[in-house]
């Protein structure tokens, strides 16, 4: 029996429920009196076991994070490195329309950190084009003074649903950035971490909806970058500026990116997908709205010079699908490069082991983040 098959939940139902009866009736009634309290403690502790091991498969079920026997117990899956698509010269090279980062300016003298002395900033952003609010979180360089010239690339990174900007610091993005930078590999970057449900708890799919509606692309694409150039001592050139993210936040990180190359010249795709996926509460695209963030069709008809690295398990109902399909079609200019696992559910001790490898990758292709 498969660790995803049906049959595994209804299985240990019948099995909790069975052991439940035998607790409610006191089987056995008969015997020494020792032996039934022990009996009476195994099955109440069976009935705990099957409990808990009923509510692990039901969640699996729903939301698939082991995709087998052999990956619940930590067997390691074999994996396809890929190339579609164009160079990242291609990319580097490329005219993109837009209006970008250039607008953009960093005053003279910056605001005061929120957090001086600290590495992690905390802030609260209000923004005047999308009218969103939302916790960002900034981690700085090591050194990082907001008086001196020196300007950093911007990594800016999405975290999964249902969750917010936390998760992301919990994760290993960070410290590997760190390990990277003091090994020369990569270049010291300022890393932004703004909560991407705007508002908290809908599943906005980081799309602009109708108006009155949320507007998480203009939030990500325009107010964050804004701000962050307001605040920080960063680079204003596409080719420094780079999304990254897992789940959810991988879906957004490639809509925010391939939607407006103008400003992020690559993207780093955890387990992500590339159509939107809304829930039954919340679906504000019409069918022509939702054109415009199919980013399989996008791919084939107008690929945006872009470089991205992407990871995806054949085993992943959510992400392999569309993300099979986005590698298909993909062309010059866009550039394509990953890594495609045989096995594996969807959780964050699948990807967590490849981001070294993303990173390492976005510091050899953008001229911003090489060391």
């Amino acid at each position: 029996m498969e660790l995803t098959d049906t049959s595994l939940v209804v299985l240990l139902s019948v099995l909790a429920l069975a052991v439940f009866a035998l607790v409610v009736a006191g089987v056995p009634r008969e015997g020494r009196r020792p032996v039934q309290l022990t009996l009476r403690a195994a099955q109440v502790l069976l009935l705990n076991v099957l409990v808990v091991a009923l509510c692990g498969a039901a969640l699996n079920d729903q939301y698939f994070f082991y995709s087998s026997w052999a990956d619940l117990f930590g067997s390691r899956s074999p994996a396809l490195d890929v190339h579609h698509g164009g160079s990242a010269h291609e990319v580097v090279a490329a005219a993109v329309r837009g209006p970008g980062l250039r607008g953009l300016t960093t005053p003279a003298t910056l605001p005061p950190l929120a957090q001086p002395g600290s590495r992690l900033q905390t802030y609260t952003v209000v923004a005047g084009r999308s009218h969103a609010e939302g916790q960002v979180y900034v981690y700085l360089p090591v050194g990082y003074d907001p008086r001196a010239r020196r300007t950093y690339p911007v990594i800016l990174g999405l975290h999964g649903f249902p969750s917010g900007p936390k998760s992301f610091l919990r994760l290993s993005f960070l410290s590997d950035i760190d390990s990277l930078t003091a090994a020369h590999r990569m270049a010291p970057s300022i890393v932004v971490v703004p909560r991407i449900d705007t508002p908290a708890g809908l599943d906005t799919e980081c799309v602009n909806g109708a108006p009155g509606q949320p507007q998480t692309d203009t939030w990500l694409s325009r107010d964050i970058p804004a701000w962050t150039i307001h605040h920080f001592r960063v680079e204003r050139t596409r080719t420094a500026w780079a999304t990254i993210g897992y789940s959810y936040g991988a879906w957004c990180a490639a809509s925010v990116s391939m939607r407006h190359p103008d400003v992020f010249g690559a993207s780093i795709v955890l387990l992500g997908y590339f159509r939107p996926d809304f829930s039954r509460s919340y679906d504000p695209l019409s069918s022509r709205g939702l054109r415009d963030y199919d980013l399989v069709a996008m791919a084939r008809t107008s690929p945006p010079p872009l470089a991205m690295w992407v990871l995806t398990s054949r085993d992943d109902q959510l992400s392999y699908p569309s993300t099979s399909r986005f590698l298909s079609v993909a062309h010059a200019p866009l550039d394509v490069a990953g890594t495609v696992l045989a096995h594996g559910g969807h959780r964050n001790g699948v990807f967590t082991p490849y981001v070294p490898a993303a990173l390492t990758w976005l510091a050899q292709t953008l001229p911003g983040f090489h060391a």
